[in-house]
């Protein structure tokens, strides 16, 4: 299923990819996967509905396509954020990720972006890859690049994934299944502790 956006498009072209993706996520998101249509998608976006076909093959391709494309933007935001503080010391920049990741995670779209792909991960199997090869797998290569400043690389990789869940732990499963959250970011704040102090002991 290719989604990726082809090197060989036009400006014109990739307007519309762009004008396609987001129009996908104001239906996606909003609407549940089977109820959403491409006439939907379509008239979001603002292009004839055989334009969003002949950029994405099917709905499922465009779904796919929509997860990639927020994966790289959340992606893309925490590295470039940690990027401006590189010479920090590796607790400083844990926290510092630890805050960007939860904050991320738990704005509207993407929390309702993981619940889709959960609701549609049995029917669709390629929706879980696509999701940890993009959004989960690029977390924890972030993570484990800062961990490498002390750690060897197996165990800076092992303790990243140990990280990146103690990060988010319960606040943020609560969150997705829809439970409002006291304190929420004093909840983040004590889970953001102790992920880095698991890190790093």
């Amino acid at each position: 299923m290719n989604v990726s956006s082809p090197p060989s498009l036009s400006p014109l072209q990739r307007r519309k990819r762009s004008a396609i993706l987001d129009g996908a996520k104001s239906v996606f998101l909003r609407q549940s996967f089977d109820l959403a249509t491409m006439d939907d998608v379509a008239a979001a976006a603002g292009v004839g509905k055989q334009t969003v076909y002949r950029h994405f093959g099917s709905k499922e391709a465009l779904f796919v396509g929509l997860v990639i494309s927020m994966c790289a933007q959340v992606g893309e935001f925490l590295s470039s954020a940690l990027d401006e503080q590189s010479d920090g010391s590796p607790d400083v920049e844990l926290r510092e990720l630890g805050w960007l990741l939860a904050r991320s995670l738990i704005a509207p779209d993407n929390l309702r972006l993981y619940r889709a792909i959960v609701a549609e991960a049995e029917r669709l199997p390629e929706l879980g890859q696509v999701f940890y090869e993009n959004g989960a797998k690029v977390v924890r290569a972030v993570a484990a690049r800062i961990l490498r400043k002390r750690f060897d690389e197996l165990t800076a990789a092992f303790r990243a994934a140990t990280f990146v869940q103690l990060v988010l732990g319960d606040a943020y499963l609560e969150l997705t299944i829809g439970f409002t959250v006291p304190d929420v970011e004093a909840r983040f704040a004590l889970q953001i502790e102790e992920a880095v102090a698991a890190a790093l002991r």
